[in-house]
Protein backbone atom coordinates (compact mmCIF):
# COMPACT_ATOMS: atom_id res chain seq x y z
CA UNK A 1 0.00 0.00 0.00
CA UNK A 2 1.36 3.64 -1.03
CA UNK A 3 2.00 5.84 1.49
CA UNK A 4 0.47 9.34 1.10
CA UNK A 5 2.68 12.55 1.31
CA UNK A 6 2.83 14.16 4.31
CA UNK A 7 0.38 17.30 4.33
CA UNK A 8 2.23 19.04 7.13
CA UNK A 9 5.43 18.45 5.51
CA UNK A 10 6.99 22.50 4.86
CA UNK A 11 7.98 22.48 1.67
CA UNK A 12 11.20 23.13 -0.21
CA UNK A 13 12.57 26.71 -0.74
CA UNK A 14 11.96 26.31 -4.70
CA UNK A 15 8.48 25.51 -4.74
CA UNK A 16 7.72 28.10 -2.33
CA UNK A 17 9.27 30.36 -4.56
CA UNK A 18 7.58 28.81 -8.06
CA UNK A 19 4.12 29.08 -5.88
CA UNK A 20 4.48 32.38 -5.32
CA UNK A 21 5.69 33.22 -8.82
CA UNK A 22 2.39 31.47 -9.43
CA UNK A 23 0.48 33.48 -7.73
CA UNK A 24 1.44 37.04 -8.87
CA UNK A 25 0.76 35.51 -12.74
CA UNK A 26 -3.15 34.58 -11.54
CA UNK A 27 -3.34 37.62 -10.08
CA UNK A 28 -1.98 39.85 -13.04
CA UNK A 29 -4.28 38.00 -15.63
CA UNK A 30 -7.04 38.45 -13.43
CA UNK A 31 -6.20 42.69 -13.45
CA UNK A 32 -6.07 42.26 -17.15
CA UNK A 33 -9.26 39.97 -17.49
CA UNK A 34 -11.27 42.51 -15.53
CA UNK A 35 -9.74 45.39 -17.45
CA UNK A 36 -11.68 44.46 -20.76
CA UNK A 37 -14.78 42.91 -19.25
CA UNK A 38 -17.79 44.85 -18.56
CA UNK A 39 -19.72 46.82 -15.97
CA UNK A 40 -22.27 43.88 -15.15
CA UNK A 41 -19.62 41.36 -15.71
CA UNK A 42 -17.31 42.63 -12.64
CA UNK A 43 -17.90 41.69 -8.71
CA UNK A 44 -17.17 43.72 -6.17
CA UNK A 45 -13.80 42.62 -3.53
CA UNK A 46 -16.21 41.56 -0.60
CA UNK A 47 -17.70 39.05 -2.88
CA UNK A 48 -14.63 37.92 -3.82
CA UNK A 49 -13.33 37.69 -0.20
CA UNK A 50 -16.34 35.46 0.39
CA UNK A 51 -15.72 32.96 -2.36
CA UNK A 52 -14.05 29.87 -1.71
CA UNK A 53 -12.61 27.90 -3.50
CA UNK A 54 -13.36 23.96 -3.24
CA UNK A 55 -10.51 21.53 -3.16
CA UNK A 56 -10.48 18.11 -4.90
CA UNK A 57 -8.58 15.62 -3.41
CA UNK A 58 -8.90 13.36 -5.71
CA UNK A 59 -7.57 15.72 -8.71
CA UNK A 60 -3.89 15.41 -9.32
CA UNK A 61 -1.50 17.92 -10.76
CA UNK A 62 -2.40 17.38 -14.62
CA UNK A 63 -6.04 17.78 -14.09
CA UNK A 64 -5.43 20.87 -12.42
CA UNK A 65 -3.86 22.08 -15.00
CA UNK A 66 -6.12 21.36 -17.44
CA UNK A 67 -8.84 22.56 -15.65
CA UNK A 68 -6.73 26.01 -14.74
CA UNK A 69 -6.05 25.80 -19.12
CA UNK A 70 -9.60 25.46 -19.63
CA UNK A 71 -10.94 28.63 -17.50
CA UNK A 72 -8.10 30.31 -19.62
CA UNK A 73 -9.62 29.50 -22.73
CA UNK A 74 -13.51 29.95 -21.80
CA UNK A 75 -13.75 33.24 -20.67
CA UNK A 76 -16.46 34.10 -17.87
CA UNK A 77 -18.90 31.27 -18.45
CA UNK A 78 -16.74 29.05 -16.51
CA UNK A 79 -15.69 31.66 -13.73
CA UNK A 80 -19.66 33.00 -13.27
CA UNK A 81 -20.78 29.04 -13.01
CA UNK A 82 -18.39 28.85 -10.12
CA UNK A 83 -19.23 31.87 -8.74
CA UNK A 84 -23.08 30.73 -8.34
CA UNK A 85 -21.80 26.97 -7.03
CA UNK A 86 -20.03 28.16 -4.90
CA UNK A 87 -22.09 30.82 -3.39
CA UNK A 88 -24.37 27.83 -2.75
CA UNK A 89 -22.01 25.59 -0.34
CA UNK A 90 -21.75 26.06 3.28
CA UNK A 91 -19.09 27.88 4.29
CA UNK A 92 -16.24 25.70 5.96
CA UNK A 93 -13.28 26.18 8.44
CA UNK A 94 -9.50 25.48 7.51
CA UNK A 95 -8.70 24.26 10.54
CA UNK A 96 -11.67 21.89 10.93
CA UNK A 97 -10.68 20.62 7.54
CA UNK A 98 -7.13 20.49 8.39
CA UNK A 99 -7.95 18.52 11.60
CA UNK A 100 -10.21 16.30 9.55
CA UNK A 101 -6.98 15.60 6.90
CA UNK A 102 -5.15 14.82 9.88
CA UNK A 103 -7.83 12.25 11.36
CA UNK A 104 -7.77 10.33 8.22
CA UNK A 105 -4.17 10.26 7.68
CA UNK A 106 -3.47 9.03 11.22
CA UNK A 107 -6.08 6.40 10.86
CA UNK A 108 -4.73 5.84 7.17
CA UNK A 109 -1.27 5.33 9.06
CA UNK A 110 -2.06 3.22 11.31
CA UNK A 111 -4.24 1.12 9.31
CA UNK A 112 -0.88 0.61 7.28
CA UNK A 113 1.23 -0.01 10.56
CA UNK A 114 -1.37 -2.47 11.51
CA UNK A 115 -1.10 -4.49 7.92
CA UNK A 116 2.76 -4.61 8.58
CA UNK A 117 2.84 -5.65 11.74
CA UNK A 118 0.30 -8.48 10.87
CA UNK A 119 2.79 -9.35 8.03
CA UNK A 120 5.69 -9.25 10.04
CA UNK A 121 4.25 -11.72 12.87
CA UNK A 122 2.95 -14.11 10.44
CA UNK A 123 6.66 -14.32 8.52
CA UNK A 124 7.97 -14.72 12.44
CA UNK A 125 5.30 -17.40 12.91
CA UNK A 126 6.24 -19.40 9.91
CA UNK A 127 10.15 -19.30 10.57
CA UNK A 128 9.31 -20.13 14.51
CA UNK A 129 7.62 -23.25 13.02
CA UNK A 130 9.91 -24.10 10.72
CA UNK A 131 12.44 -23.60 13.43
CA UNK A 132 10.53 -25.86 15.84
CA UNK A 133 10.31 -28.23 12.94
CA UNK A 134 13.96 -28.40 12.52
CA UNK A 135 15.01 -28.57 16.35
CA UNK A 136 12.74 -31.83 16.54
CA UNK A 137 14.55 -33.48 14.06
CA UNK A 138 17.76 -32.49 15.10
CA UNK A 139 16.50 -33.74 19.11
CA UNK A 140 15.40 -36.55 17.18
CA UNK A 141 18.54 -37.35 15.77
CA UNK A 142 20.41 -36.46 19.33
CA UNK A 143 18.45 -38.97 20.65
CA UNK A 144 19.23 -41.77 18.49
CA UNK A 145 23.45 -40.72 18.86
CA UNK A 146 22.62 -40.85 22.24
CA UNK A 147 21.90 -43.93 22.67
CA UNK A 148 24.37 -45.08 20.11
CA UNK A 149 27.05 -43.52 22.34
CA UNK A 150 24.99 -44.96 25.56
CA UNK A 151 26.04 -48.76 24.05
CA UNK A 152 29.21 -48.02 22.79
CA UNK A 153 30.05 -46.60 25.97
CA UNK A 154 28.55 -49.49 27.59
CA UNK A 155 31.24 -51.96 25.46
CA UNK A 156 33.72 -49.35 26.32
CA UNK A 157 33.80 -49.41 29.94
CA UNK A 158 33.80 -53.20 29.76
CA UNK A 159 36.85 -53.81 27.65
CA UNK A 160 38.35 -50.75 29.66
CA UNK A 161 37.83 -52.77 32.73
CA UNK A 162 39.28 -55.62 30.93
CA UNK A 163 42.19 -53.89 30.23
CA UNK A 164 42.35 -52.91 33.13
CA UNK A 165 42.67 -56.30 35.33
CA UNK A 166 45.18 -57.12 32.30
CA UNK A 167 47.60 -54.45 33.27
CA UNK A 168 46.99 -54.25 36.76
CA UNK A 169 47.94 -57.87 36.82
CA UNK A 170 51.32 -56.74 34.37
CA UNK A 171 51.84 -54.03 36.78
CA UNK A 172 51.94 -56.45 39.94
CA UNK A 173 54.50 -59.02 37.84
CA UNK A 174 56.68 -55.52 36.65
CA UNK A 175 57.06 -54.16 40.30
CA UNK A 176 57.99 -57.69 41.90
CA UNK A 177 60.58 -57.86 38.76
CA UNK A 178 61.85 -54.28 39.44
CA UNK A 179 62.10 -55.43 43.25
CA UNK A 180 63.87 -58.53 42.40
CA UNK A 181 65.99 -56.06 40.27
CA UNK A 182 66.92 -53.27 42.75
CA UNK A 183 67.87 -56.28 44.91
CA UNK A 184 70.21 -57.60 42.37
CA UNK A 185 71.24 -54.20 41.70
CA UNK A 186 72.52 -53.19 45.17
CA UNK A 187 74.17 -56.07 45.37
CA UNK A 188 75.96 -55.49 42.22
CA UNK A 189 76.66 -51.33 43.19
CA UNK A 190 77.82 -52.89 46.70
CA UNK A 191 80.29 -55.38 44.68
CA UNK A 192 81.44 -52.55 42.61
CA UNK A 193 81.73 -50.13 45.50
CA UNK A 194 84.32 -53.00 47.21
CA UNK A 195 86.24 -53.56 44.14
CA UNK A 196 86.58 -50.11 43.41
CA UNK A 197 88.28 -49.62 46.87
CA UNK A 198 90.69 -52.20 46.23
CA UNK A 199 91.45 -51.15 42.42
CA UNK A 200 92.39 -47.84 45.24
CA UNK A 201 94.31 -49.04 47.50
CA UNK A 202 95.97 -51.12 44.75
CA UNK A 203 97.02 -47.98 42.55
CA UNK A 204 97.84 -46.20 46.15
CA UNK A 205 99.92 -49.20 46.55
CA UNK A 206 101.32 -49.21 43.06
CA UNK A 207 102.34 -45.69 43.18
CA UNK A 208 104.35 -46.08 46.13
CA UNK A 209 106.09 -48.63 44.63
CA UNK A 210 106.76 -46.45 41.30
CA UNK A 211 107.80 -43.60 43.68
CA UNK A 212 110.14 -46.23 45.36
CA UNK A 213 111.53 -47.41 41.87
CA UNK A 214 114.60 -46.69 41.29
CA UNK A 215 115.60 -44.01 38.74
CA UNK A 216 118.21 -46.14 36.84
CA UNK A 217 115.57 -49.01 36.57
CA UNK A 218 113.03 -46.31 34.63
CA UNK A 219 115.68 -44.90 32.79
CA UNK A 220 116.36 -47.87 31.55
CA UNK A 221 113.16 -49.04 30.55
CA UNK A 222 112.06 -45.90 28.96
CA UNK A 223 115.12 -46.37 26.86
CA UNK A 224 113.76 -49.87 26.09
CA UNK A 225 110.30 -48.66 24.63
CA UNK A 226 112.25 -45.93 23.04
CA UNK A 227 113.88 -48.61 21.13
CA UNK A 228 110.68 -50.80 20.45
CA UNK A 229 108.98 -47.33 19.07
CA UNK A 230 112.16 -47.51 16.67
CA UNK A 231 112.49 -51.00 16.00
CA UNK A 232 108.25 -50.56 14.68
CA UNK A 233 109.27 -47.83 12.81
CA UNK A 234 112.31 -49.28 10.92
CA UNK A 235 110.07 -52.49 10.20
CA UNK A 236 106.93 -50.38 9.13
CA UNK A 237 109.28 -48.66 6.62
CA UNK A 238 110.98 -51.42 5.56
CA UNK A 239 107.78 -52.72 4.87
CA UNK A 240 106.30 -49.57 2.84
CA UNK A 241 109.70 -49.77 1.11
CA UNK A 242 109.80 -53.17 -0.23
CA UNK A 243 106.10 -52.71 -1.53
CA UNK A 244 107.65 -49.42 -3.27
CA UNK A 245 110.58 -50.88 -4.67
CA UNK A 246 108.29 -53.84 -6.09
CA UNK A 247 106.14 -52.20 -7.96
CA UNK A 248 108.95 -49.89 -9.11
CA UNK A 249 110.71 -53.02 -10.57
CA UNK A 250 107.74 -54.13 -11.79
CA UNK A 251 106.76 -51.08 -13.96
CA UNK A 252 110.53 -50.76 -14.95
CA UNK A 253 110.44 -54.30 -16.46
CA UNK A 254 107.26 -53.68 -18.49
CA UNK A 255 109.07 -50.86 -19.62
CA UNK A 256 112.19 -52.67 -20.53
CA UNK A 257 109.37 -55.11 -22.44
CA UNK A 258 108.10 -53.05 -23.96
CA UNK A 259 110.90 -51.75 -25.24
CA UNK A 260 112.57 -54.50 -26.30
CA UNK A 261 109.59 -55.33 -28.43
CA UNK A 262 109.39 -52.21 -30.15
CA UNK A 263 113.15 -52.55 -31.12
CA UNK A 264 112.14 -55.96 -32.78
CA UNK A 265 109.41 -54.93 -35.02
CA UNK A 266 111.31 -52.14 -35.98
CA UNK A 267 113.98 -54.86 -36.98
CA UNK A 268 111.75 -56.93 -38.62
CA UNK A 269 110.44 -53.22 -40.59
CA UNK A 270 113.32 -51.96 -41.90
CA UNK A 271 116.69 -53.63 -43.44
CA UNK A 272 119.59 -55.33 -41.73
CA UNK A 273 121.64 -51.68 -40.74
CA UNK A 274 124.30 -52.09 -38.06
CA UNK A 275 123.84 -49.71 -35.23
CA UNK A 276 126.43 -47.13 -34.71
CA UNK A 277 127.98 -46.31 -31.01
CA UNK A 278 125.93 -43.19 -30.34
CA UNK A 279 122.56 -44.62 -31.57
CA UNK A 280 123.59 -47.36 -29.16
CA UNK A 281 124.52 -44.60 -26.34
CA UNK A 282 121.27 -42.54 -27.20
CA UNK A 283 119.07 -45.68 -26.29
CA UNK A 284 120.51 -46.64 -23.49
CA UNK A 285 120.28 -42.94 -22.01
CA UNK A 286 116.82 -43.07 -22.32
CA UNK A 287 115.93 -45.95 -21.34
CA UNK A 288 117.87 -44.70 -17.88
CA UNK A 289 115.99 -41.54 -18.41
CA UNK A 290 112.75 -44.03 -17.97
CA UNK A 291 113.97 -45.38 -15.03
CA UNK A 292 114.73 -42.18 -13.28
CA UNK A 293 111.38 -40.87 -13.97
CA UNK A 294 109.36 -44.49 -12.84
CA UNK A 295 111.56 -43.78 -10.07
CA UNK A 296 110.73 -40.00 -9.22
CA UNK A 297 106.88 -40.95 -8.77
CA UNK A 298 107.31 -43.18 -5.51
CA UNK A 299 108.25 -41.72 -2.40
CA UNK A 300 112.37 -42.08 -1.06
CA UNK A 301 112.75 -43.36 2.10
CA UNK A 302 113.34 -40.60 3.85
CA UNK A 303 109.58 -39.46 2.86
CA UNK A 304 108.49 -42.69 3.92
CA UNK A 305 110.00 -41.99 7.25
CA UNK A 306 108.28 -38.99 7.33
CA UNK A 307 104.88 -39.90 6.90
CA UNK A 308 105.01 -42.39 9.69
CA UNK A 309 102.81 -41.86 12.06
CA UNK A 310 103.98 -42.88 15.67
CA UNK A 311 102.08 -45.33 18.23
CA UNK A 312 102.21 -46.26 21.48
CA UNK A 313 101.66 -50.08 22.34
CA UNK A 314 99.91 -49.09 25.28
CA UNK A 315 101.30 -51.33 26.94
CA UNK A 316 102.48 -50.14 31.15
CA UNK A 317 105.76 -49.65 32.55
CA UNK A 318 106.09 -53.12 34.02
CA UNK A 319 106.70 -52.95 38.08
CA UNK A 320 110.50 -53.31 39.68
CA UNK A 321 109.27 -54.76 42.44
CA UNK A 322 109.09 -58.89 41.38
CA UNK A 323 109.49 -60.43 44.85
CA UNK A 324 109.50 -58.98 48.88
CA UNK A 325 113.05 -59.25 49.20
CA UNK A 326 113.82 -56.10 46.95
CA UNK A 327 111.13 -53.93 48.85
CA UNK A 328 113.03 -54.81 51.84
CA UNK A 329 116.06 -54.10 50.28
CA UNK A 330 115.12 -50.58 49.77
CA UNK A 331 113.43 -49.83 53.02
CA UNK A 332 117.04 -50.63 54.33
CA UNK A 333 118.38 -48.62 51.96
CA UNK A 334 116.10 -45.13 52.95
CA UNK A 335 116.57 -46.25 57.07
CA UNK A 336 119.78 -45.63 56.39
CA UNK A 337 119.67 -42.40 54.12
CA UNK A 338 117.30 -41.25 56.68
CA UNK A 339 119.26 -41.72 59.71
CA UNK A 340 122.02 -40.04 57.68
CA UNK A 341 119.80 -37.32 56.73
CA UNK A 342 118.63 -37.05 60.48
CA UNK A 343 122.16 -37.28 61.70
CA UNK A 344 123.61 -34.32 59.17
CA UNK A 345 120.29 -32.00 60.09
CA UNK A 346 121.34 -32.51 63.91
CA UNK A 347 124.30 -31.31 63.27
CA UNK A 348 123.01 -28.40 61.14
CA UNK A 349 121.02 -27.26 64.49
CA UNK A 350 124.14 -27.02 66.16
CA UNK A 351 125.87 -24.87 63.77
CA UNK A 352 122.74 -22.99 63.84
CA UNK A 353 122.48 -22.58 67.57
CA UNK A 354 126.37 -21.45 67.64
CA UNK A 355 125.75 -19.42 64.68
CA UNK A 356 123.19 -17.62 66.71
CA UNK A 357 125.30 -17.17 69.88
CA UNK A 358 127.98 -15.45 67.53
CA UNK A 359 125.11 -13.38 66.06
CA UNK A 360 123.69 -12.36 69.46
CA UNK A 361 127.23 -11.03 70.87
CA UNK A 362 128.41 -9.53 67.44
CA UNK A 363 124.74 -7.64 67.76
CA UNK A 364 125.55 -6.78 71.01
CA UNK A 365 129.34 -5.37 70.61
CA UNK A 366 127.61 -3.46 67.47
CA UNK A 367 124.96 -2.27 69.13
CA UNK A 368 127.78 -0.43 71.21
CA UNK A 369 129.20 0.60 68.83
CA UNK A 370 126.21 2.25 67.28
CA UNK A 371 125.34 3.58 70.67
CA UNK A 372 128.96 5.14 70.79
CA UNK A 373 128.84 6.61 66.89
CA UNK A 374 125.94 8.02 67.60
CA UNK A 375 127.44 9.36 70.05
CA UNK A 376 129.90 11.03 68.33
CA UNK A 377 127.52 12.34 65.54
CA UNK A 378 125.77 14.31 68.52
CA UNK A 379 128.88 16.11 69.27
CA UNK A 380 129.96 16.30 65.43
CA UNK A 381 126.65 18.09 64.88
CA UNK A 382 126.76 20.36 67.60
CA UNK A 383 130.17 21.47 66.30
CA UNK A 384 128.73 21.62 62.82
CA UNK A 385 126.08 24.53 64.57
CA UNK A 386 128.76 26.08 66.39
CA UNK A 387 130.52 26.36 63.57
CA UNK A 388 127.48 27.67 61.28
CA UNK A 389 126.81 29.86 63.68
CA UNK A 390 130.14 31.38 63.24
CA UNK A 391 129.98 31.22 59.39
CA UNK A 392 126.40 33.46 59.84
CA UNK A 393 128.83 36.02 62.16
CA UNK A 394 131.60 35.90 59.61
CA UNK A 395 128.63 36.50 57.11
CA UNK A 396 127.59 39.39 58.60
CA UNK A 397 130.85 40.97 59.25
CA UNK A 398 131.14 40.96 55.52
CA UNK A 399 127.89 42.00 54.72
CA UNK A 400 128.45 45.17 56.57
CA UNK A 401 131.67 45.86 54.96
CA UNK A 402 130.73 45.24 51.28
CA UNK A 403 127.73 45.10 48.95
CA UNK A 404 125.19 42.19 48.68
CA UNK A 405 125.64 41.33 45.60
CA UNK A 406 129.69 41.28 45.21
CA UNK A 407 129.22 38.99 48.52
CA UNK A 408 126.67 36.68 46.54
CA UNK A 409 128.86 36.75 43.25
CA UNK A 410 132.38 36.11 45.62
CA UNK A 411 130.52 33.42 47.88
CA UNK A 412 129.42 31.56 44.31
CA UNK A 413 132.64 31.70 43.07
CA UNK A 414 134.19 30.29 46.21
CA UNK A 415 131.29 27.37 46.24
CA UNK A 416 132.32 26.32 42.76
CA UNK A 417 135.86 26.43 43.70
CA UNK A 418 135.66 24.22 47.09
CA UNK A 419 133.58 21.76 44.77
CA UNK A 420 136.12 21.58 42.19
CA UNK A 421 138.88 21.04 44.88
CA UNK A 422 136.92 18.69 46.64
CA UNK A 423 136.39 16.47 43.95
CA UNK A 424 139.92 16.71 42.93
CA UNK A 425 140.75 15.85 46.59
CA UNK A 426 138.32 12.99 47.52
CA UNK A 427 138.47 9.69 45.52
CA UNK A 428 135.37 8.31 47.95
CA UNK A 429 131.85 8.65 46.29
CA UNK A 430 130.31 10.37 49.18
CA UNK A 431 127.92 13.18 49.29
CA UNK A 432 129.39 16.83 49.01
CA UNK A 433 127.57 18.60 51.74
CA UNK A 434 127.74 21.57 53.09
CA UNK A 435 130.89 24.02 51.77
CA UNK A 436 132.54 23.99 55.52
CA UNK A 437 132.09 19.85 55.27
CA UNK A 438 134.00 19.92 52.17
CA UNK A 439 136.16 22.63 53.62
CA UNK A 440 137.33 20.47 56.18
CA UNK A 441 137.33 16.77 53.90
CA UNK A 442 139.96 19.30 51.89
CA UNK A 443 142.11 20.53 54.95
CA UNK A 444 142.23 16.65 56.28
CA UNK A 445 143.69 15.99 52.58
CA UNK A 446 145.93 18.44 53.08
CA UNK A 447 147.38 17.63 56.19
CA UNK A 448 147.13 13.97 55.21
CA UNK A 449 149.95 15.21 52.24
CA UNK A 450 151.65 17.74 53.88
CA UNK A 451 152.53 14.59 56.25
CA UNK A 452 153.28 12.60 53.43
CA UNK A 453 155.73 15.47 52.44
CA UNK A 454 157.13 15.91 55.63
CA UNK A 455 157.71 11.83 55.88
CA UNK A 456 159.35 11.63 52.33
CA UNK A 457 161.61 14.82 53.23
CA UNK A 458 162.77 13.09 56.62
CA UNK A 459 163.30 9.90 54.48
CA UNK A 460 166.24 11.87 52.17
CA UNK A 461 163.99 12.24 49.23
CA UNK A 462 163.80 16.12 49.47
CA UNK A 463 165.23 16.71 45.56
CA UNK A 464 162.55 14.67 44.23
CA UNK A 465 159.85 16.52 46.43
CA UNK A 466 161.14 20.22 45.15
CA UNK A 467 161.43 17.96 41.48
CA UNK A 468 157.71 17.30 41.72
CA UNK A 469 156.59 20.34 42.77
CA UNK A 470 157.95 22.39 39.86
CA UNK A 471 156.80 19.46 37.26
CA UNK A 472 153.24 20.57 38.79
CA UNK A 473 153.56 23.62 38.16
CA UNK A 474 154.72 23.87 34.79
CA UNK A 475 151.98 21.14 34.37
CA UNK A 476 149.41 23.41 36.16
CA UNK A 477 150.88 26.66 33.90
CA UNK A 478 150.88 24.71 30.98
CA UNK A 479 147.08 23.53 31.72
CA UNK A 480 146.22 26.80 32.18
CA UNK A 481 147.52 28.11 28.87
CA UNK A 482 145.83 25.31 26.97
CA UNK A 483 142.26 26.28 28.82
CA UNK A 484 142.92 29.79 27.34
CA UNK A 485 143.67 28.68 24.07
CA UNK A 486 140.51 26.21 23.68
CA UNK A 487 138.27 29.13 25.17
CA UNK A 488 139.58 31.07 22.58
CA UNK A 489 139.23 28.99 19.97
CA UNK A 490 135.40 28.27 21.14
CA UNK A 491 134.65 31.69 20.65
CA UNK A 492 136.29 32.09 17.31
CA UNK A 493 134.15 29.09 16.21
CA UNK A 494 131.24 30.45 17.53
CA UNK A 495 131.22 33.87 16.08
CA UNK A 496 132.33 32.07 13.10
CA UNK A 497 129.01 29.66 12.99
CA UNK A 498 127.26 32.74 14.00
CA UNK A 499 128.27 34.54 10.81
CA UNK A 500 128.12 31.77 8.51
CA UNK A 501 124.17 31.00 9.83
CA UNK A 502 123.75 34.68 9.19
CA UNK A 503 125.02 34.53 5.42
CA UNK A 504 123.24 31.44 4.84
CA UNK A 505 119.67 32.96 6.01
CA UNK A 506 117.30 34.08 3.58
CA UNK A 507 117.29 37.33 2.43
CA UNK A 508 113.39 39.28 3.14
CA UNK A 509 112.84 41.41 0.51
CA UNK A 510 110.31 44.30 1.18
CA UNK A 511 107.59 44.45 -1.35
CA UNK A 512 105.11 47.52 -2.05
CA UNK A 513 105.58 51.17 -0.63
CA UNK A 514 107.55 51.36 2.28
CA UNK A 515 105.32 52.04 5.66
CA UNK A 516 105.79 55.16 6.80
CA UNK A 517 105.80 55.82 10.60
CA UNK A 518 103.59 57.78 12.74
CA UNK A 519 104.89 61.38 13.41
CA UNK A 520 106.59 61.99 16.99
CA UNK A 521 103.78 63.42 18.97
CA UNK A 522 103.90 67.15 20.14
CA UNK A 523 104.55 66.49 24.16
CA UNK A 524 107.59 65.18 25.41
CA UNK A 525 106.29 61.87 27.56
CA UNK A 526 107.27 62.14 31.60
CA UNK A 527 108.81 58.99 32.98
CA UNK A 528 108.35 58.11 36.32
CA UNK A 529 111.51 57.43 38.11
CA UNK A 530 110.88 55.10 41.73
CA UNK A 531 113.54 54.84 44.16
CA UNK A 532 114.89 51.70 45.12
CA UNK A 533 114.95 51.92 48.99
CA UNK A 534 116.91 48.56 49.04
CA UNK A 535 114.05 46.03 48.97
CA UNK A 536 114.68 43.58 46.61
CA UNK A 537 118.35 43.41 47.68
CA UNK A 538 117.53 42.70 51.59
CA UNK A 539 115.05 40.26 50.63
CA UNK A 540 117.45 38.17 48.31
CA UNK A 541 120.07 38.80 51.70
CA UNK A 542 117.62 37.06 53.92
CA UNK A 543 116.80 34.29 51.93
CA UNK A 544 120.21 33.52 51.26
CA UNK A 545 121.92 34.26 54.90
CA UNK A 546 119.19 34.56 56.93
CA UNK A 547 119.51 38.05 58.11
CA UNK A 548 119.54 41.52 55.80
CA UNK A 549 120.96 44.97 56.70
CA UNK A 550 119.21 47.86 57.08
CA UNK A 551 119.92 51.53 55.39
CA UNK A 552 122.04 52.34 58.66
CA UNK A 553 124.05 49.06 58.51
CA UNK A 554 122.13 47.45 61.38
CA UNK A 555 121.53 43.65 60.87
CA UNK A 556 117.91 42.40 60.81
CA UNK A 557 116.58 38.98 61.22
CA UNK A 558 113.23 39.68 60.26
CA UNK A 559 111.06 39.30 57.16
CA UNK A 560 112.17 43.00 55.62
CA UNK A 561 108.88 44.92 55.09
CA UNK A 562 108.50 46.96 51.50
CA UNK A 563 108.58 50.91 52.70
CA UNK A 564 105.14 52.30 51.64
CA UNK A 565 105.63 55.39 49.03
Amino acid sequence: MRMEENPFKLPPDDQIFAIREQERQRRAEEREKVKHQHVWEKVTAASRHSRTRRIDDGVDDAQAAASAARARAGGAQPENLGIGRDARREKENIADFVAKKREMFLVQMSLDVKKAEILKLDARAKDKEEALNKSKQMLDKDVERFDAFLSNNDDRAHMAMQKADTMAREKQDRVIRIKQLKSQLSAIQSEIAKHREQKDECLRFKDFLVNLTPGEWKEMKREEKKQRKLQRRRIAVDARMGEIEERMHSEIEAEEQAFREKEEKEKKGRRRQRKTEEEEQKERDQMEARRRRIARKYPTRDQVDAEYVEYSSGEEMPLYFQEPKQLLDIFTSLEESNLFLIQNSQDTEQALEELNQKFAALRKTREAMSNKMKLQISQLQRQITDETQKCDELKQAISQKHGGSEIEELLKDLGEGVVDVHHVCSSENQDEGDTLQMLSRIEFKLEEYLTYLDEAEDSGLGARVLAEEHKKERQRRLDLRLSRKLLQEKKIEDRLKASLHRSQAPVHKKVGKQIMFRSAPLFQARRVVQEDDGYEEAVREHNIFGIWLDKEGVPNAAQPEKAEG
